[in-house]
């Protein structure tokens, strides 16, 4: 969208509303590359050799109950850790649309020169 109306807005120099059409791209790609930004605190996996020693090997064993109990928690725990990241993921796209927008009309009325 930027190359197709910008190429075109840009044609008769930079005004306001192509420097803030500008602007709001470069805001874009800084929020994209939050989003692109590799995140390794994700959890979401059990350590099966852990999981052996928290109830199998220990003297003695754990039952189903407790074993289910405790993994229950884990994942109550992991969906936790795992929704701050994904809620800053759902801003940073809902505020790059937002922003995609904003640009769409900033381009239109550099084009039209309002």
């Amino acid at each position: 969208m930027s190359s197709l109306l910008g190429g075109r807005a840009l044609l008769d120099g930079l005004g306001l509303w192509d420097w803030l059409a500008l602007a709001l791209l470069f805001l874009i790609g800084l929020l994209v590359v939050i989003m692109l930004w590799p995140y390794y605190a994700y959890t979401f996996r059990f350590d099966p050799e852990q999981l052996l020693q928290d109830f199998v090997d220990k003297d003695p064993s754990g039952t189903m109950d407790v074993m289910h109990r405790a993994l229950a928690l884990r994942i109550k725990t992991d969906m936790a850790s795992n929704w701050r990241i994904i809620q800053r993921l759902r801003m940073s796209l809902q505020l790059a649309l937002f922003l995609l927008l904003l640009e769409l009309l900033a381009w239109l009325l550099a084009i039209t020169r309002v």
